[in-house]
């Protein structure tokens, strides 16, 4: 499991990161760990438009934990070729 810590880091950063560490992993799971509370409604909302799964969730104090796991549920997609 991959692990980002963003502790040091404001909002925008920890949500960018955690985005695009997403966008560029196939599966697999990744633990974020961060302290903006802003970006931990920007982080949940994004999971769930990715089709993420929310694996954990809490919070220690100040700082906020998840473990998000994707899942490649990419089909192979059907392409049908027509004449002209």
């Amino acid at each position: 499991m991959e692990e980002l810590n963003l502790v040091d880091k404001e909002c925008p950063e920890p949500f960018l990161r955690t985005v695009g560490k997403l966008m560029q992993m196939k599966e697999g799971r990744l633990k974020v760990i961060y302290k903006d509370p802003k970006c931990d409604e920007m982080i949940m909302r994004a999971v769930d438009l990715m089709g993420c799964k929310l694996i954990e969730h809490k919070q220690n104090g100040d700082i906020f934990e998840v473990v998000l796991e994707k899942v490649n549920d990419e089909k192979p997609k059907k392409v049908e070729l027509n004449g002209c």
